[in-house]
């Protein structure tokens, strides 16, 4: 008779190796099971009892499919929200809801193509809302705020059910959204988002508080022109090229003008003075912004000689004879005829 309950616990074990059992509640159930099996989906807690307006969080564990993730829902319209995280957030209106976790989502369904819909299992919680019920509740003051990118803000959280008044802060989102310390100094990120701060209670880790942060992105750099060169002294007549840079826009381009009429002219940024000497300006101003402008100042001397040329520069004439000479002046405007 020893002998072969020996044999048949061998042969048990033997059966449970080939199959790769393990008896139920054991560490072993939680890893995913071969393709083809039902696919499994836990909550936790399975029924908890929270005060209105307050907040609690599920968590949900997949068996059946490498796909472990879920989409959390609320049964009843104005049954209270729950976010992605699984956080639930329990309505005003006292009452009994339920909360759900489907496996997979939009996003995750083609993960496991295999896996036939009717083999997939949801995940129920049951949520008591009372102002009665005796459970921890977290709060935290202020519920919302507005930070400018890069800026802070100071959260406090109230505990109450539990003699274990600490929390520990976390921010939901993650590194894009900031950070927070372990007092609840929150640290926005450089750039506008939408955030949310969390206090989970040390006694029940089920029970968390929150604050939504709207951060405020930076103001949007000025467009700025900046001219080169911006003084210049030319003869008259004489030209000049300017460049102009437009900062803080993707459009770069200027519309070139000169401020005084017959101060010269101005092409694309190359100016030609006028005959008459003075004082006049170059302004760029820039195509995204006309009223963001540079400019350049140039004073303009008067004309100057060059170079007088006598024409003919030689010639043969008879005794008491005549020749004709002319002379031919180039100035910094052209050359001219001697008058």
């Amino acid at each position: 008779m020893i002998r072969l309950t020996t044999v048949s616990l061998a042969l048990a074990s033997l059966l449970i190796a080939a199959c790769g059992g393990s008896s139920p509640g054991s560490s072993s159930d939680t890893n995913p099971a071969p393709a083809g099996q039902t696919v499994v989906v836990a909550t936790a807690p399975v029924e908890t009892s929270v005060v209105p307006g307050t907040s609690v969080r599920f968590t949900a564990q997949v068996t059946g499919t490498a796909d472990t993730t879920v989409k959390w829902s609320v049964d009843e319209a104005g049954g209270g929200t729950i976010d992605s995280a699984g956080v639930y957030t329990a309505p005003a209106n006292e009452g009994t809801y339920h909360v759900t976790a489907e496996q997979g989502s939009p996003a995750t369904a083609a993960a496991s193509p295999t896996t036939s819909a009717s083999k997939k299992s949801a995940g129920k919680s049951v949520v008591h809302v009372s102002k009665t019920a005796e459970s921890v509740a977290v709060t935290v003051n202020p519920g919302t705020a507005t930070v400018p990118a890069g800026g802070s803000a100071t959260f406090a959280a109230a505990v109450t059910g539990a003699t274990n008044l600490s929390v520990a802060w976390t921010v939901r989102e993650g590194s894009g959204c900031g950070s927070v310390s372990a007092d609840g100094v929150y640290t926005a990120p450089g750039s506008g988002a939408t955030c949310t701060v969390m206090a989970t209670s040390t006694a029940d880790t089920t029970r968390v508080g929150s604050a939504v942060v709207t951060v405020t992105p930076p103001p949007a750099s000025a467009v700025a022109v900046s001219i080169n060169p911006t003084t210049v002294t030319l003869d008259a007549c004489k030209a000049q090229v300017f460049t102009a840079s437009v900062a803080n826009s993707t459009n770069t381009a200027v519309t070139w003008t000169i401020t005084e009429a017959g101060g010269g002219t101005v092409t694309a940024g190359s100016y030609v003075a006028p005959t008459a000497a003075g004082t006049y300006h170059v302004v760029a101003a820039s195509q995204a912004d006309p009223t963001k402008t540079a400019q350049a100042t140039i004073t303009v001397g008067p004309e100057k000689v060059l170079s007088v040329a006598v024409v003919p520069g030689s010639g043969t004439v008879n005794a008491n004879g005549t020749m004709a000479f002319a002379a031919n002046v180039t100035t910094t405007c052209g050359t001219f005829a001697a008058q």
